[in-house]
């Protein structure tokens, strides 16, 4: 089984690499197969950054591409980004890639206890080294806090009942695997229960992960670390991240903050990026046909102005 099956990686290739010869980063290079590509159509001066928080993809990093001369691998949470480019003494890059979410690696391994299909124990940690498992959010965190939670990063209606049913199921036991918190959902008897456990988990691992803070770090950062004419390419498998994304390219793309009924602008703010589609680029059937996780992925690249 390959570690990760990458989405949309001709178009990706095709779209991000402007400049052969440039320096480009993958800050969520996984198993390296958006990486894979992008180095079979860059240059030999090129540079190609792949950064990566779980040591799991490190390590399969390390073992397919390690020997190419051009890359170089760093654990790090793609946040913080500009400090691994400084560290390298890297100042601005050509582009860069961010395929946000959870790989098939992390998902089919039972042990990291990402799937609500398989049991193991209630982790969810990208990177195995942090603090604050799944476990631990579950069984620490208030009745309000789990409903918030699961209603903001699940979209899920049911939360408050789903949130009384794992505090009552606490009490009697704490949460320890993934099959304790199917069974704790499962007693609310949703209409539709893997949609549902879809929704819990998802926004457990969110949770757990800081994945929107992250996203939010790293969107702010985007402008000072690419080149002018340099490009950024973001992949998002929901809707919580994608509104994020288009939200902070919109007021980018946009340049005038000023109230829409001054006749002039006043602020003299310009545009800082422009979308290189004009629409977002969605997987093809094919493509969905021969990998499923490719169905929901949204496509948005955007380029940097002088």
């Amino acid at each position: 089984m390959p570690y990760h099956i990458p989405v949309m990686i001709a178009e990706i290739v095709k779209a991000l690499v402007v400049d052969p010869e440039g320096i480009y980063v993958d800050g969520t290079a996984g198993g390296g197969g958006h990486c894979r590509a992008l180095l079979q159509v860059l240059g030999r001066s090129a540079s190609l950054v792949a950064i990566d928080q779980d040591q799991d993809a490190i390590i399969e990093l390390r073992r397919t591409l390690g020997q190419d001369g051009r890359l170089t691998i760093l654990q790090a949470n793609f946040a913080d980004m500009p400090n691994a480019l400084a560290s390298l003494k890297i100042g601005r890059v050509n582009g860069i890639l961010l395929d946000l979410g959870v790989s098939s690696h992390q998902i089919d391994t039972a042990e990291r206890g990402f799937s609500y299909q398989q049991d193991g124990p209630l982790d969810m940690r990208m990177d195995s080294d942090a603090k604050g498992s799944a476990a631990r959010v579950l069984n620490e965190a208030s009745e309000r806090e789990l409903a918030d939670m699961i209603k903001e990063y699940g979209e899920e209606r049911g939360a408050r009942k789903i949130a009384r049913v794992i505090c009552q199921s606490r009490r009697e036991q704490p949460l320890k695997t993934t099959s304790d918190l199917r069974r704790a959902v499962a007693t609310t008897s949703p209409q539709l229960l893997n949609k549902t456990l879809a929704r819990v988990f998802q926004a457990l691992r969110i949770a757990v992960n800081d994945e929107l803070g992250n996203l939010e770090k790293i969107l702010e950062a985007t402008a000072q670390m690419l080149l002018p004419g340099g490009r950024i390419a973001l992949l998002a498998y929901h809707s919580l991240e994608d509104r994020r994304v288009k939200k902070h390219f919109a007021e980018r793309v946009r340049g005038c903050i000023c109230p829409p009924q001054l006749p002039v602008c006043a602020c003299g703010q310009k545009p800082s990026f422009s979308p290189v589609h004009r629409k977002p680029v969605r997987s093809s059937n094919q493509e969905v046909e021969r990998n499923q996780r490719a169905r929901s992925a949204v496509l948005r690249i955007y380029e940097r102005l002088s």
